[in-house]
């Protein structure tokens, strides 16, 4: 099986525990150069394996490929879908602009 340069076998089994998966992917997205959620959902995924994670998510692989590589947005339900395995979801917030 083909592995991204970034699959980290270690890694990978810790990440099937959500509150370590969850610690992980915010850890991503901490402070100035942190990355968006996205991206920090992109980077969990390539440490995992990419059809680990569409069979834990129930998505097939071929959507996790192209959310990989920034071919497709997914609509808040799909979205939802992905984060499910590692006890998240999706919310949209909308603040006041100054």
């Amino acid at each position: 099986m083909r592995r991204t340069k970034s699959f980290d076998q270690e890694l990978s089994e810790k990440l099937r525990r959500p509150r370590f998966a969850q610690a992980f992917i915010n850890s991503l997205m901490e402070g100035e150069d942190g990355l968006s959620p996205e991206e920090a959902l992109r980077r969990t995924i390539e440490i995992m394996g990419v059809k680990e994670f569409a069979e834990l998510a129930d998505v097939p692989t071929s959507r996790v490929h192209e959310f990989l590589r920034k071919r497709r947005n997914f609509k808040p339900g799909t979205l939802n879908a992905l984060l499910r395995p590692l006890r998240l979801r999706a919310k949209i917030v909308f603040e006041r602009a100054s």
